[in-house]
């Protein structure tokens, strides 16, 4: 069975009140732990914390992205020297 196989057997089979059921048999602190890991990890990628020149809202994880790029771009000679830029613009 594949993956996609088996993630769909998984949430054919698997209800949120058999989850809501299984965590409510947690004793007080074990859930409470659960939870606030829970809303850690379903807010942390959500929350935005930079915008894009255009104003494009960006999360931790895509902002995290544009900054490996660039540095991809540094490593591998994709930039240009701000002498060059100037002299670049000066033709426009």
């Amino acid at each position: 069975m594949d993956t996609n196989s088996v993630k769909y057997f998984v949430m054919k089979h698997v209800s949120l009140e058999n989850i809501y059921n299984e965590i409510m048999l947690l004793p007080d602190v074990d859930r409470k732990k659960l939870y606030d890991r829970m809303k850690k990890e379903f807010y942390l990628d959500k929350e935005v914390v930079a915008y894009t020149t255009s104003g494009k809202p960006l999360t931790k994880s895509e902002y995290m992205e544009q900054i490996n790029i660039g540095i991809r771009q540094i490593d591998n000679g994709e930039v240009i020297a701000d002498e060059e830029l100037q002299k670049e613009i000066e033709m426009w």
